[in-house]
């Protein structure tokens, strides 16, 4: 859970493209709450912060009749290289990191008798915030829009098109699928990988001329398979976002993960 807390803020800041600088945290707990509970969740505050060089902060500490728990991460970026969730423009192709749907498949596999839960709670909680990356979309002024896949890729695009009037077209079949979701039944693991949420990863848009080189340099630092990067579609003017597949297309919708939905995988 510490890790968690910590990663999940350095993902918003590796998506503006910028470098951590520093992590505060914000706590709140009942006066019987386990010392050793609360050692454990320093303890993956703290090796989350030195895996990506940065310090612990402060933050505070209250009473209180529930366990809350909020980090806030700061990083900085040069200002005409931040990256933003509006900047693509039509003929913009679409990239991502790393692979889609590990989550949603942990979370399937934890409703699942039998299943390895500590496996299965390692790819929930542990996410890696792509910071690497980030820096190195912002540093190549190629990249003109970014965001992770905190919520997933269906409600990602659509609040990038919200944003930018244009509409987002990706190819099922080149989404760099994790590999659990081979076994599932298609539309199953296209509710996991499209609209569960939970990757992650970095979801950027390319200039067209530039994309070569930036998949060149890309492979070329070294990143290794979990840190592929794919192209999964391109930016078009009008027609709304589409999922494109072998036998047609249809609407990638505005679904992700809701805060406040019903427990269950659907």
């Amino acid at each position: 859970i510490g890790w968690y807390v910590t990663a999940v803020n350095l993902s918003d800041i590796a998506a503006a493209g910028a470098r951590p600088l520093g992590f505060v945290a914000a706590l709140s707990m009942p006066r019987d709450t386990d010392v050793e509970f609360l050692r454990g969740l320093a303890a993956g505050i703290e090796e989350c912060a030195r895996e990506f060089g940065i310090a612990v902060l402060g933050g505070d500490t209250k009473e209180a009749d529930i366990l809350s728990i909020a980090g806030t991460a700061f990083g900085r970026a040069r200002k005409d290289r931040i990256l933003l969730r509006k900047g693509a423009r039509p003929g913009d192709l679409i990239v991502v990191t790393g692979d889609i749907g590990r989550a949603g498949h942990a979370a399937r596999m934890l409703e699942s008798p039998g299943a390895v839960r500590s496996e299965a709670l390692t790819q929930l909680l542990r996410p890696y915030p792509r910071i690497m990356d980030g820096m190195f979309f912002s540093e190549s002024g190629v990249v003109t829009s970014c965001m992770d896949l905190s919520d997933g890729l269906g409600v990602s695009l659509a609040q990038m098109s919200a944003m930018t009037g244009l509409a987002y077209q990706v190819n099922w079949e080149s989404l760099p699928l994790y590999r659990g979701l081979g076994s599932l039944p298609v539309p199953v693991a296209k509710e996991l990988a499209l609209y569960y949420g939970g990757d992650y990863e970095l979801l950027a848009t390319v200039r067209p001329e530039g994309i070569e080189t930036l998949l060149e340099r890309y492979q070329g630092a070294g990143h290794g398979e979990r840190h592929r990067l794919t192209v999964i579609g391109k930016v078009a003017a009008s027609d709304g976002n589409v999922l494109l597949t072998k036998t047609g297309q249809e609407p990638l919708l505005a679904k992700g993960w809701e805060h406040f939905r019903s427990s269950g995988i659907r």
